[in-house]
């Protein structure tokens, strides 16, 4: 029992920085907390991406040296939606990336600044893959994508979101932040979507949320300067 409490101890002074740890424990075996669920800290943890490749490259790895926590060494302790999406990547060796005119997008590449981050728990309580596209222009544009979990299969993005969060913001149910939230057609490179834009009080950003096929999407944007045109060259592969 003392093992095990030394063990969840140092999984929390570890979280969510998992740099300043020196040595990982053994998690074989061993829930996060004693009522077998993962420490609230861990889902705050990130992982982040320099490149495309890198990102799928670390959905496989282990740290056989016990150093350095992966991907991987959070599936027993984080279990379902986390395990579920991770072994989806690990097995396909690919998750779906913006497209702009077919072809990659072209990342920030800014120094300070990482192009690919992964969210292991993050809106709607699912893991979320954030890509930060080069914006000469300076806004701070992001396109956030998620497996929809198994049975939602709404193709409209606040039917969706109904199904996933009953209580999130949607149609009719602002929060205090928002100015205006409302659906709307969209012409994407490949196909028509029902998406959902929230529109915020205080940030000229906005969130424009759309069904892909299995995935749910998210492209946090200034729609005036990243509008229409934009969207009809967006696509995901």
């Amino acid at each position: 029992m003392k093992r095990i409490l030394l063990i969840i101890l140092t999984i929390i002074l570890c979280v969510p920085a998992f740099s300043s740890c020196s040595k990982e424990p053994d998690f074989e075996g061993v829930p996060a907390t004693p009522s077998g669920e993962a420490s609230p800290g861990l889902y705050q943890t990130t992982f982040h991406f320099d490149s495309y490749d890198e990102m799928i490259k670390d959905f496989r790895k282990y740290d056989l040296s016990k150093s350095s926590y992966t991907i991987q060494d959070l599936v027993p302790l984080l279990g379902e939606p986390y395990a579920g999406f991770v072994e989806r990547v690990k097995t396909d060796k690919s998750f779906p990336r913006p497209m702009l005119d077919g072809k990659e997008i072209e990342y920030r590449n800014k120094e300070g600044f990482h192009n690919i981050t992964f969210f292991v728990r993050e809106l709607y309580g699912l893991p979320w893959i954030w890509y930060f596209p080069s914006v000469p222009t300076g806004e701070n544009l992001y396109i956030s994508v998620t497996y929809l979990p198994d049975g939602v299969t709404d193709s409209s993005a606040s039917d969706a979101i109904k199904s996933i969060s009953p209580n999130a913001p949607n149609v009719n149910n602002l929060g205090s932040q928002h100015k205006s939230i409302y659906e709307r057609q969209l012409t994407l490179a490949d196909r028509e979507v029902t998406a959902l834009v929230i529109e915020y009080k205080e940030d000229a950003r906005n969130s424009v949320f759309f069904v892909y096929g299995d995935l749910l999407v998210s492209v946090r944007c200034d729609t005036a300067v990243w509008g229409d045109e934009w969207f009809a060259r967006l696509s995901f592969k």
